[in-house]
């Protein structure tokens, strides 16, 4: 394992610029933190550009080391460790890992359910909702322009692997949606006002759930796109729910239906 104490070394560069957006994307790399994440991208064989292991955790990490000895380890001076980490209190191991970029022709004509994420700008809900979907197998998640990035280390983290195993495509809108549509998916929004609940809905056919930002619903021009519109039946004294919590309601019916047979 090469030791590195220098911020002036192109990796340690590299890894500290990941933790802005910019910089992600242009070096279409991103970040994975801690111990969960790093052996989750390891044991499932995810592409990964090297791991960081900092000088006070080299013990803890030398099974690991050893184990995928194929890839590039670095040993990083703590300092320079602490740099690179986004959490104030971090388990001493980072992966620099490129960004999935999953084919999106792959979804024409199958039978998936998907989650259509409209401008969701807090990144621990786009991750909780990243997490919840590869729970419940959902097939893929869109975003659109307006949502947070879902490389981001706060998002990452509070996917807890999800990021690595649930296709996420980005910059999906009204083109997207309608080649979709022309494949046989239905595109159903959630809405407060809608007559109808989401327990009306079969979602054993091929499916596009909808959810809007925390602050403005689902914008004008998705919302034309949506063939029907459903509600979680909530107590009326309640405004509204948080989007990661309604997201994990609807997807759990969408996992009930399609796995009845589990539930016998």
């Amino acid at each position: 394992m090469k030791k590195i104490t220098s911020r002036d070394n192109q990796h340690i560069k590299q890894a500290i610029s990941l933790k802005s957006r910019k910089y992600r994307m242009r070096e279409q790399m991103f970040l994975l933190e801690g111990k969960t994440m790093v052996s989750e991208a390891l044991q499932g064989k995810h592409p990964l550009a090297r791991v960081l292991v900092d000088e006070a955790h080299r013990e803890e990490y030398q099974d690991l080391y050893e184990q995928y000895s194929g890839l590039e380890w670095l040993e990083i001076d703590s300092r320079l460790f602490k740099a690179i980490a986004d959490t104030e209190t971090p388990q001493g191991i980072i992966a620099v890992a490129p960004i999935p970029t999953p084919d999106f022709t792959c979804l024409m004509g199958q039978n998936a359910s998907l989650i259509l994420l409209d401008q969701i700008a807090d990144p621990g809900n786009l991750g909780t909702i990243i997490r919840t979907a590869w729970a419940l197998d959902i097939d893929g998640i869109l975003l659109s322009d307006g949502c947070t990035d879902p490389f981001s280390p706060k998002a990452v983290r509070a996917s807890m692997g999800g990021i690595l195993n649930v296709p996420v495509y980005t910059s999906a809108g009204e083109m997207e949606i309608e080649l979709l549509k022309t494949q046989g998916y239905q595109v159903i929004g959630s809405a407060l006002d809608a007559s109808n609940t989401i327990f009306a809905n079969d979602y054993q056919k091929p499916t596009v759930i909808v959810i809007g930002s925390e602050a403005r619903g689902i914008s004008p021009k998705i919302k034309d796109c949506c063939t029907s519109f459903s509600r979680i039946p909530i107590n009326p004294a309640v405004d509204s729910l948080n989007a990661a919590v309604a997201c994990a309601i609807i997807i759990m019916e969408v996992w009930k239906q399609r796995n009845s047979e589990l539930l016998c």
